[in-house]
C-alpha cells in the first residue's frame, strides 16, 4: 500500500488525498531538523488520544476489575503482565522506510531486537480452562453467536466498562481520532511537498549509485537474512539522503498541517472524545487506589 500511495498524484480538480472536502494544500510550519534516532514525534492529534502510560494504567484497572469479578464467582484469575509496546519510531516507517541512522549502521534494514523481549498481550491464564470458567470470564462474547455483537454479555472481561457505565461514563466505541489520523496521512502522502522531497531523495540516492524509486523499495528489497555490509551501506546512504533533503522533517511538517486542519473542523467532537478518555483514566486511577 505504501508503494502504491507514493505513485498517486493529485486529481484534475486539485483535490488531494481521500477527502473531497479538502481543496489545495495547507501552509506548513517551518521545516526544522529531522528527529533523532528513536525520538517520537508529537503530532497535534496526539493531544486527543490516550498515551502509552495511560493505556497501561487502564489495562491494569481492567485486569483488577476482572480479577475481582472472577473471585466473586469462585474463580482465580491472573491478568498477566501489562503489554509492552514496541519502541517509538519517529514518524512513519510504512511510507518512509528506515528512520534510524544508528540502525542503518548496525543492522541495515533488519529490525533491531526489541528491548525487554516481545512483550505480551494475553493474560497469565493458560488455555484449556473449564467451560464454566470461560463463560464467567468471557460471557456471550466467548461464543460464535456473541463474538460479533457489541451488546452481548462480556462476562467479567466487561466489568471495568460496566463500572464506567454505572457512573455515566461513555464507552470509547468512536474512533474519531484514528479516522482523522488516517485522512491526514492520506493527504500528506500525496502532498506536493512530500512528493518533491521524495523525488529529491531518489536523486540523492542515484548520485550515490542506487536506483531505488522510494525509501520503501530500498528497505523492502530482497535482503538476505544475514545482514551484509552492502545492506548496511545502502541503509546508511538512504538515511544520509533523507537527512540531506529533510524528508522526515518535511513529512512531519506536512502531516502536522493536515492534522491541524482536521482538528479545526472537528474540535467539538474531539473535545468530547478527550473528555471521555480523561474520565476513563480517572476511573482507572480510582479503581487502582491512585486517585
Amino acid at each position: 500500500m505504501a508503494l502504491a500511495v507514493l505513485t498517486v498524484g493529485c486529481g484534475k480538480d486539485g483535490k488531494t488525498g481521500g477527502d473531497p472536502d479538502i481543496v489545495g494544500e495547507p501552509a506548513v510550519p517551518q521545516i526544522g531538523v529531522d528527529p533523532g534516532d528513536g525520538s517520537p514525534v508529537a503530532l497535534p492529534l496526539d493531544g486527543y488520544s490516550v498515551g502509552a502510560e495511560e493505556s497501561a494504567l487502564i489495562f491494569r484497572a481492567m485486569g483488577q476489575a476482572t480479577r475481582t469479578c472472577m473471585a466473586a464467582k469462585g474463580f482465580d484469575y491472573d491478568p498477566g503482565p501489562t503489554p509492552t509496546r514496541p519502541p517509538p519510531t519517529p514518524i512513519d516507517a510504512s511510507l518512509l522506510g528506515l528512520l534510524s541512522v544508528s540502525a542503518a549502521q548496525q543492522t541495515g534494514y533488519h529490525r533491531p531486537p526489541r528491548p525487554g523481549g516481545n512483550g505480551t498481550t494475553g493474560t497469565g491464564n493458560p488455555p484449556g480452562q473449564s467451560p464454566e470458567y470461560r463463560k464467567a470470564l468471557d460471557g456471550e462474547i466467548g461464543t460464535k453467536a456473541g463474538a460479533a455483537d457489541r451488546r452481548a454479555d462480556r462476562g467479567c472481561t466487561g466489568e471495568f466498562d460496566r463500572r464506567l457505565q454505572a457512573e455515566g461514563i461513555k464507552d470509547t466505541a468512536s474512533d474519531l481520532v484514528g479516522t482523522l489520523r488516517g485522512k491526514a496521512y492520506d493527504h500528506a502522502a500525496v502532498d506536493s511537498r512530500v512528493r518533491s522531497s521524495l523525488a529529491n531523495w531518489q536523486s540523492c540516492m542515484a548520485e550515490l549509485g542506487y536506483t531505488y524509486a522510494n525509501p520503501v523499495q530500498a528497505s523492502s528489497a530482497a535482503w538476505p537474512e544475514q545482514v551484509s555490509q552492502e545492506e548496511r551501506d545502502t541503509a546508511a546512504a538512504d538515511m544520509n539522503c533523507k537527512g540531506q533533503v529533510k524528508l522526515l522533517g518535511t513529512w512531519n511538517a506536512v502531516l502536522t498541517a493536515y492534522q491541524q486542519l482536521y482538528i479545526g473542523r472537528n474540535e467539538q467532537a474531539l473535545q468530547a472524545v478527550k473528555e471521555t478518555s480523561q474520565q476513563r483514566i480517572a476511573a482507572a486511577k480510582m479503581l487502582l487506589g491512585q486517585a
